[in-house]
């Protein structure tokens, strides 16, 4: 088996036809990671809508770049399974490309992954700011003579997934890391809306953002005030979802900050979205600012 050759794709883009509604769309969190943790070595292409949502991506990179480490240190897989794994390459593809101006469309990035069987395509090198210490390699494809499609296709999504194959052939235009953005430091933003209407987010400094809410909910003995995008509500803090109290809404750290809302006993499918953490905050959108009041 060739260490290029592709066996997981996954597929991001404003043009699959979904709705924006968490609810109503697959869980990509869920679904790659239950991919990469029981069936490493499956064949896996898998489509995502992101129209609306377009910032979710973000939050998806950075789990697959975690799981691949994850696999790759394994304890309670064999040797055999982490030694045909790391001969096999995660494509992830990202398509958000909305003509505002007179170009056709930004063009499409190819980036690679340092120490890891990565390979990206986006049309958001921004999309790339939180994982940019990982980037080891960014280039683009120009808008125009690159042998693939005219300056006039509109649809160049349907082509472009092609520059996953490392052996794509096609002409390259080598760009510094530079022009990836620095994710901000003191940036506390909504990541992700899973299928129960929990919320995730992320900062670069998750332990000192908790030990802060800490410090303001008396060590974890009183609720603190949240406010993310345009609403607020009262969140108690616990260690994990198991010492949290039923029916409240809980922050507590799992690798990044999380916020959920406990289900009760009695609670049906219907009470248990609609009473979830992403309703009580008005449905906020990824990418809202989260902070404590």
């Amino acid at each position: 088996m060739s260490p290029t050759q592709l066996r997981r794709i996954y597929a991001f883009s404003d043009t699959y036809g979904r709705s924006k509604n968490p609810f109503l769309q697959d869980d990509a969190d869920s679904l790659i990671s239950t991919d990469f943790r029981s069936f490493p070595l499956q064949t896996v292409r898998r489509e995502f809508d992101i129209y609306g949502r377009e910032n979710m991506t973000a939050h998806i990179l950075r789990l697959i770049f975690q799981l691949h480490q994850e696999i790759a240190e394994s304890e309670y897989m064999p040797e055999e399974i982490h030694g045909a794994f790391m001969q096999t390459m995660t494509g992830i593809f990202i398509n958000s490309a909305p003509r505002v101006g007179k170009q056709n469309g930004d063009p499409f990035y190819v980036a690679t992954v340092k120490d890891k069987n990565i390979r990206i395509v986006t049309t958001s090198p921004e999309g790339l700011s939180s994982v940019k210490e990982e980037i080891g390699s960014i280039a683009h494809l120009p808008n125009e003579s690159n042998k693939i499609y005219g300056t006039t296709e509109q649809f160049r999504s349907s082509y472009t997934a092609f520059l996953l194959h490392p052996d794509h052939n096609l002409p390259l235009i080598e760009d510094s890391l530079s022009i990836i953005p620095d994710f901000p430091e003191d940036s506390w933003e909504l990541s992700y809306v899973d299928r129960f209407g929990n919320i995730m987010t992320f900062t670069k400094n998750p332990e000192k953002v908790w030990q802060d809410v800490l410090k303001k909910g008396s060590n974890g003995e009183k609720p603190v005030t949240l406010l993310i995008g345009h609403t607020s509500q009262e969140v108690h803090l616990g260690i994990s979802l198991k010492d949290s109290e039923p029916g409240s809404l809980v922050l507590y750290p799992n690798g990044d900050l999380e916020i959920l809302r406990k289900w009760e006993a009695g609670d049906d499918s219907i009470a248990r979205l609609r009473k979830s953490a992403y309703f009580q905050f008005a449905k906020p959108e990824v990418g809202a600012r989260v902070r404590v009041l």
